[in-house]
C-alpha cells in the first residue's frame, strides 16, 4: 500500500507539470516490485519457479510489470523473467492483459510471441507490430480506449488508481520497441496528452532507505 500511495502521489505531481513527481512514482513502483518479488522468495526460489502458481495477483504483477517497462525500472528484471516464463495454463480466459505482458516480455528477450485470440482487444497490437505504423498506432489508441473504459468497477482492469490516467500498457509498448530498435508511430489519443505521458523523468533511479533494505533482503536470499 505504501508504493501504491508513492506511485499515486508521484503522478499527481507529474500530471500538475512536476518532473520531479516521476521521482515519488519511481519510488512507490521500487516498493511494490520488492514486495512482489519478497512474496516469490518466500515461496520458493526464483530459478525454480517454471510453471508454479504466483503467490500475488496476476494482475498486480501485470501492472508492475508494465510500470517497470514504462518508468525503466532497473531492478525489475526478476519480475519481467518470472511472468514471461508463466505457462498458459497459467491464464484465465479474461486475462487478456497479463497474457499481452508476457507476449511483450518474450519479445523484449527476442522471442517469438505467440499470437493468439485468446489475447483479446491486444492482439491486434501483436498483428501490427512488424506491420504498417497507422495501423499499429490505431490499434494501441483502441487500447487506450480500452483502458479509459476499465477504471472503474469490481475488478476493472486498471482501477488500481495510479494506472487509471497513466497510459502504461502504451508507453511500456514504446519503450519496448525502442529497446529492439524498432520505430514509434504517433499515437493519437487523449490518454498521450497529458503532462505524465510528455515528460519523462529525468536523472538516475531515485534512492529510498526502505527500498535499498528490501533489496538487500532479495539479494540475501
Amino acid at each position: 500500500m505504501l508504493g501504491t500511495w508513492h506511485l499515486g502521489h508521484g503522478f499527481v505531481q507529474a500530471m500538475a507539470g512536476n518532473v520531479r513527481g516521476f521521482d515519488e512514482a519511481r519510488t512507490g513502483q521500487a516498493l511494490r516490485r520488492c514486495a512482489l518479488l519478497l512474496r516469490q522468495h518466500h515461496q520458493q526460489p526464483l530459478r525454480r519457479t517454471s510453471g508454479s502458481r504466483l503467490p500475488f495477483s496476476p494482475l498486480h504483477g501485470t501492472l508492475t510489470a508494465l510500470l517497470g517497462l514504462a518508468l525503466h525500472d532497473p531492478g525489475c528484471e526478476p519480475l519481467y523473467e518470472l511472468l514471461r516464463r508463466q505457462p498458459d495454463g497459467a491464464f484465465e480466459a479474461t486475462d487478456h492483459l497479463p497474457l499481452f505482458t508476457r507476449e511483450l516480455l518474450a519479445l523484449r528477450a527476442g522471442e517469438r510471441p505467440v499470437v493468439t485470440p485468446r489475447l483479446g482487444p491486444y492482439q491486434d497490437v501483436l498483428m501490427h507490430w512488424h506491420g504498417e505504423p497507422r495501423l499499429l498506432a490505431q490499434a494501441l489508441a483502441d487500447v487506450l480506449d480500452l483502458h479509459l473504459e476499465q477504471t472503474r468497477g469490481a475488478g476493472a482492469t486498471f482501477a488500481d488508481p495510479p494506472c487509471q490516467v497513466y497510459p502504461l500498457e502504451v508507453i511500456a509498448v514504446q519503450h519496448v520497441r525502442q529497446w529492439l530498435e524498432l520505430g514509434n508511430p504517433k499515437v493519437e489519443h487523449a490518454m498521450m496528452f497529458t503532462n505524465v505521458a510528455t515528460m519523462q523523468p529525468t536523472g538516475p533511479w531515485p534512492g529510498h532507505d526502505l527500498v535499498q533494505r528490501l533489496e538487500r533482503q532479495l539479494r540475501g536470499r
